[in-house]
Order: structure tokens, then sequence, then C-alpha cells
């Protein structure tokens, strides 16, 4: 016998006030991360022009950099934590 098929909770009805709160919140948080994003596309930059450096301890130390500043950017994001 095959077996029923579960329902979905039933989301809450949020107030477009609420929803506009979320909103606002959201957009100050993306916002407050674009200074970040900027460095780390600098950073990326950096870090190509460095790939045919003859001194390949500095294109590691920049390629290590990088990937510091990313971790930090995936902790702050994941930080945030809005649910849909």
């Amino acid at each position: 016998m095959a077996k029923a098929a579960k329902k979905k909770p039933a989301r809450k009805r949020s107030t477009k006030a609420a929803d506009g709160e979320i909103t606002a919140m959201r957009a100050k948080a993306y916002a407050d991360l674009e200074p970040h994003l900027c460095a780390i596309a600098n950073m990326g930059t950096i870090a190509s022009n460095l790939f045919d450096c003859t001194d390949k301890g500095l294109y590691d130390f920049a390629v290590h950099l990088l990937e510091e500043m990313l971790d930090d950017l995936k902790a702050r994001y994941y930080a945030l934590d809005f649910r849909p």
C-alpha cells in the first residue's frame, strides 16, 4: 500500500510592513558586504597578475590571502541567516 503524501507545513503569511522591514534589512546587509566584495575582486586581480611572477612566494601569499578573504566573506554571508 502506498504511503500518503505528506503536506508541507503552511507558511506564515506576513504583512506588507514586515516584508518591507525584511527587505530593508537585507538591502542594508548586502550593502554592507559590498566593500568586502570589492576587496576580494581587487585581490583576485592582484593574484592573477602575479601568476607569471618569478617570485612564486609572492603569488602563493596573494592566493592564500584571497582564500582567507573568501572564507571571511562566506562567514559574513551565512551569518545573515535570512529565511525566505
